[in-house]
């Protein structure tokens, strides 16, 4: 019996670069859209909630929800401005292992997504 070869499975090959380059293109397409989403959000609970201030409770918290919104579309732009990068160092072969920008992209875009599921809860709480 032949050996069977174990395969790396954040290994960029030949045979799997174009899959590579098209998940790339889904998460570009994906982090772009969650940030109108994000910004969405945001001009609706700055413009249509109440307004946040630092006089009462719920403006405290309008105010931290705020904020929670900005660091997740901080952390969108970021995903959404580095997956050029990545697509150009696949794509050039300069990189043959995909663990490093699977997990920038992963831990960015779980804090992205964590501090927009906080930031859009303290402002429905703000708004009560």
């Amino acid at each position: 019996m032949g050996k069977s070869k174990i395969i790396d499975p954040a290994e960029i090959t030949d045979e799997n670069r174009p899959f590579v380059i098209e998940w790339l293109n889904d998460r570009s397409a994906f982090h772009t859209w969650f940030s109108t989403l994000v910004t969405g959000s945001f001009v609706l609970i700055s413009l249509f909630g109440k307004k946040p201030n630092f006089t009462e409770p719920g403006g405290v918290v309008l105010f931290i929800s705020l904020g929670l919104l900005a660091l997740s579309l901080v952390a969108n732009l970021v995903c959404v401005w580095s997956i050029p990068s990545w697509k150009y160092r696949v794509s050039a072969n300069t990189i043959n292992n995909a663990l490093g920008m699977r997990r920038e992209l992963a831990i960015t875009a779980w804090f992205g997504v964590i501090c927009f599921i906080c930031g859009i809860t303290f402002g429905f709480i703000g708004n009560t």
